[in-house]
């Protein structure tokens, strides 16, 4: 997503808790592409210090959100920036441009000429087992600098924060802020305006955590308190274009979908799974929450996509959150673990709306395959009967090639997917930077040193599912073949 600060008139709007990764634009398997030729812009005399006044107002900059982001989320940020900069311009221009450049995008994905090509049918949230690619990232930002080319650019999100100097490169962006999207986005803001000019912001080192890389880092910019954030102004946003799974008669069908984040973090361990908001929990108000999903639904929208990690894993928090949107006439998706629903009064989500709810199963041997979560296959075949008599629709996630999958392996998983009485989507498993899983194994893949480009962490994946007993594109495409799959239920939307 392309931004800048423009003279125009004011709208105050406000913004939604941020994911890393798109949810409402399911794609299938990507990869991240290799590194351009194209050098980054080097900044020049122009660039120093406060950069170049636009409109009189301050500095010129354009934000690039990785991957690119849906216009609510941008509008929301920007408009977030102009409220903690007191600046009305900044919010001006967060829902104006935004809402021109992703109409832009939609239009241009709808006739099926766009950077990031829709893919076939779809079967998982994107991004849950990798990161997205970065090649229509790129063009956003040669876009956006062809039209302002005094502007300062900054990209922000996981790619700068876990490898920021080759992003830096890939996309020819002046600056990578390192963090939370949202609280990353303010927090450059803040920085260029005071003077700073590092190409990594904020620009000091972090000590490693143990939970996620053992490697030094950037710092990231610290997290800004949930309260502080509004959401977007949604009638700007052509809502109807952001489309996901939504529930109908009890099957899965591709439908207008918002999305919703009502707690950011996730507290289990689990080594494979890439956690852009941390392991603490971070929950919102719950007057936040209502009035977004409102928002949403007087945008036109009837349906929206949990994006919490774990749906419930607060019993209290998600019990309130249920009892408040009861009557409200909203449908929603959710994700969460096969445990968390065994404790769970799941009836109470069906009566709040819940229609569908995404499991991780991954695979019946996932509590001996050393990636520390211990769900059994009982656990799982368990909370799917729950879901069911209860109403919920149960969908699952298959994770194809973790270490040491002994069903993986034997093919039993297959046997396994096709007895689930649930809709199942497919990942295999991708080896992401930002991971314990990733710092583990990707050493033995690049000659004994963590990947530096995202061409060697592209790479990296390559090798290791080559590496693996199976070959994992065939058993992949056996599990396509059940009835159950997902993408059997579900047609690509039409342009």
């Amino acid at each position: 997503m392309v931004l800048t600060c423009k003279n125009s008139t004011t709208r105050q709007a406000a913004t939604p808790s941020i994911k890393e990764s798109i949810p409402l634009d399911r794609h299938g398997t990507t990869v991240v592409p290799a590194p351009t030729s194209r050098a980054p812009r080097q900044p020049g005399p122009h660039r120093s210090g406060r950069g170049t006044t636009v409109a009189g107002i301050g500095a010129g900059l354009l934000l690039i959100f990785c991957c690119a982001e849906p216009a609510l989320i941008a509008a929301g940020v920007r408009a977030g920036i102009g409220a903690w900069l007191s600046s009305p311009w900044v919010i001006a221009v967060a829902v104006l441009l935004a809402a021109a450049v992703v109409a832009v995008i939609v239009r241009r994905r709808t006739r099926g000429d766009a950077c990031c090509p829709p893919g076939s049918a779809p079967t998982v949230p994107a991004g849950r087992d990798r990161l997205p690619e970065l090649g229509c990232v790129r063009v956003a930002v040669e876009r956006a600098v062809s039209r302002y080319p005094a502007a300062r650019t900054v990209a922000v999100g996981p790619h700068g924060t876990h490898l920021p100097v080759s992003t830096r490169a890939e996309l020819g962006v002046d600056h990578i802020a390192c963090g939370e999207a949202d609280s990353a986005t303010v927090g450059a803001v803040r920085a260029l305006l005071a003077g700073a000019d590092a190409s990594v912001l904020p620009g000091a080192a972090a000590p490693h955590n143990l939970l996620e890389s053992p490697e030094s880092r950037p710092r990231p910019f610290p997290n800004l308190r949930l309260e502080e954030l509004a959401f977007p102004a949604y009638d700007l946003v052509p809502t109807a274009d952001y489309t996901a799974e939504v529930i109908s008669g009890g099957l899965p069908l591709p439908g207008p979908c918002g999305m919703v984040l009502a707690a950011r973090g996730c507290t289990y361990g689990c080594t494979f799974c890439h956690l852009p908001f941390g392991t603490k929990m971070r929950n919102q108000p719950l007057d936040r929450v209502v009035c977004e999903i409102e928002a949403q639904q007087a945008a036109g929208l009837e349906f929206v996509f949990f994006l919490d990690y774990v749906f419930g894993i607060n019993r209290v928090f998600y019990s309130e959150l249920c009892a408040r949107l009861e009557g409200r006439g909203v449908g929603w998706v959710g994700q969460t673990r096969a445990e968390v629903v065994l404790k769970s009064d799941v009836a109470a989500w069906a009566r709040a709306g819940c229609q569908g709810m995404w499991l991780g199963a991954e695979s019946p041997a996932i509590a001996d395959t050393g990636v520390h979560k211990r769900v059994s296959e009982a656990q799982i075949e368990e909370a799917v009967l729950k879901l069911r008599d209860a109403g919920i629709t149960p969908f699952a996630f298959v994770l194809l090639g973790l270490p040491q999958d002994q069903a993986c392996v034997s093919g039993r998983l297959v046997d396994w997917a096709a007895k689930l009485p649930a809709w199942f989507g497919i990942n295999q498993l991708y080896l992401r930077p930002g991971t314990a899983l990733y710092d583990e194994l990707a050493p033995r893949y690049n000659g004994g040193v963590l990947p530096a480009t995202w061409r060697e962490v592209q790479e990296v994946t390559r090798r290791y599912r080559a590496a693996y007993p199976i070959d994992l594109d065939q058993q992949q495409q056996r599990l396509i073949e059940l009835p159950n799959y997902l993408g059997n239920a579900i047609a690509p939307v039409a342009g």
